[in-house]
């Protein structure tokens, strides 16, 4: 009866948070929404229809607006609004990890092909405005390169394996954001191809891992897991090898040309550039991180209450196929590498005939390029990531324990995810909830809306009772009263008709 009980509470509570999280995913996309609206109204206003066709045509005859202050300016700002919400780029990405309350394949779908691709896509698709408003363009790199680094920070110390994988997300969007702002518009939709493929294939993965541990998702209970799981684990090993930028694999091409394009494009930035590069480091860290937890090391749970086990055929084929296309998926794009022909550049090609695509920046040309690409920055912050996961969760375990503690308010700061949430809380959200109950509420609906409703009420009923007192049931009474009414009509009708 208790386990019963326990169990109906704890699914009571899981659908409370899962609700409260689509509440807020729900009110965090209607303020970029609205952002959003604006730019698509300020587009109709200028150029009289929403079609690409004849507003990039008109765009085009144009002036580039380097100045910031324009039509086109304002547009593309406006757009980006909306996009930030839909992708989850700062300062409206705090809806996403608490999207993790649903089931994982819902996870797996959202955070792969559908619902945070939209931003990226809107703003790819607009490349001919953003091309005009050369400082949104820069406002659309800064975002990403900051999102990038802000959530892939914070992905470092999260147990929960879901809402690692919801960072590593906002953090690839962020990479594709940067793409875009740099004006490597192919780039930032090759990532989005090849980021479909490694991140439906973790989340997937993830759920398998649930699977195996009865649920669990605190990979502070989990390790040891390789031998019992091989499948979901060799899969995930491949994953997390494409999302790391590991040469050969989907996610190096992609970030390759990315961050290619932010250090030698037309639109290039040396900051953003080295920014970017750290934020791969980063990635291969928390990404290792999470491998090593779940999968290696000592079982941290007992064995005799968690019957571990590999998931069946129906869950693994899909991680099987997603591995393959982790593995092989960025091959449309290699021979760009020894300057051979890019097929996904062509595919894009006419879409983005009139700006920037993944192959204007500095193109690779031959072996030594090639060579240079597999031994360049990225792929050395990737392989320090590497190494120092190893260290700290394989070779010394013990290790960020203590760093934890010797940095304790910059751990607190990451765990507590910056506190966004509750700064938001405070200064959004209260004060909202104050004006609501004590002015919208008690003063506006009860005390004049109410009050005024009530009030009608009241005096109507006060009314009819002095009309009833009239109903006294004297004959005389009555004669008076008509007599009267007849002199009234009488007099009425004389006047009228004078």
């Amino acid at each position: 009866m208790r386990s019963t009980f326990r169990d109906c509470r704890f699914r009571a509570i899981t659908i409370t948070m899962a609700t409260d999280a689509g509440d807020k995913a729900f009110w965090v996309n209607r303020i970029g929404d609205f952002g959003f609206l604006l730019g698509l109204f300020l587009l109709f206003r200028q150029f009289g229809t929403l079609d690409f066709a004849p507003i990039f045509h008109d765009s085009a005859a144009l002036p580039v607006e380097t100045s910031g202050h324009g039509v086109l300016t304002a547009v593309a700002l406006l757009l980006l609004a909306g996009a930030t919400g839909k992708s989850a780029q700062l300062p409206l990405y705090v809806w996403l990890p608490d999207a993790m309350e649903g089931p994982t394949p819902v996870s797996a779908l959202i955070h792969a092909a559908t619902m945070v691709a939209a931003g990226v896509y809107m703003v790819a698709r607009s490349h001919a405005i953003f091309i005009h408003a050369p400082v949104a363009m820069f406002g659309v790199a800064v975002i990403g390169c900051a999102t990038a680094l802000f959530a892939a920070t914070i992905a470092l110390v999260q147990t929960d394996i879901k809402r690692t994988l919801a960072y590593s997300t906002i953090s690839q969007l962020g990479y594709m954001f940067l793409a875009c702002g740099v004006g490597a518009y192919g780039a930032g939709i090759f990532h989005l191809m090849t980021h479909a493929f490694f991140k439906a294939l973790l989340f997937l993965g993830a759920g398998s891992v649930m699977h195996a541990m009865g649920g669990e998702q605190d990979m502070r209970r989990m390790g040891g897991l390789r031998r019992m799981v091989p499948w979901t684990y060799s899969t995930m090993f491949v994953a997390t090898l494409a999302i790391s930028g590991t040469p050969g694999f989907s996610g190096f091409f992609s970030k390759e040309e990315i961050l290619l394009a932010a250090r030698t494009g037309p639109y290039s930035n040396p900051v953003i550039y080295g920014l970017g590069v750290f934020t791969a480091g980063l990635t291969a860290l928390y990404m290792f991180r999470l491998l090593f937890l779940t999968f290696h090391g000592a079982p941290r749970f007992d064995p005799k209450k968690t019957h571990v086990h590999e998931s069946p055929r129906v869950m693994l084929v899909p991680l099987v196929v997603l591995a393959v296309l982790s593995l092989a998926g960025g091959w449309w794009a290699a021979p760009h590498l020894v300057g051979g022909l890019n097929y996904f550049d062509n595919f894009v090609k006419p879409v983005f005939a009139a700006s920037e695509t993944s192959s204007s920046a500095e193109p690779y040309a031959g072996s030594g390029q090639l060579i240079a690409a597999v031994f360049g920055p990225p792929v050395i912050a990737a392989f320090i990531g590497f190494l120092l996961a190893w260290w700290l969760y394989l070779r010394r375990p013990e290790t960020p324990r203590r760093l934890a503690e010797r940095f304790h308010a910059l751990y607190q700061l990451l765990v507590g995810k910056y506190f966004i949430d509750e700064l938001y809380a405070a200064i959004i959200v209260r004060p909202l909830l104050w004006l609501s109950t004590n002015f919208l509420w008690h003063v506006v609906d009860e005390e004049t809306i109410d009050g005024l409703v009530n009030g009608v009420a009241h005096e109507a009923g006060e009314v009819g009772d002095r009309l009833r007192h009239l109903n006294s049931g004297n004959t005389r009474s009555y004669a008076t009263w008509v007599i009267l009414g007849a002199v009234v009509l009488t007099t009425l009708l004389a006047w009228m008709v004078r």
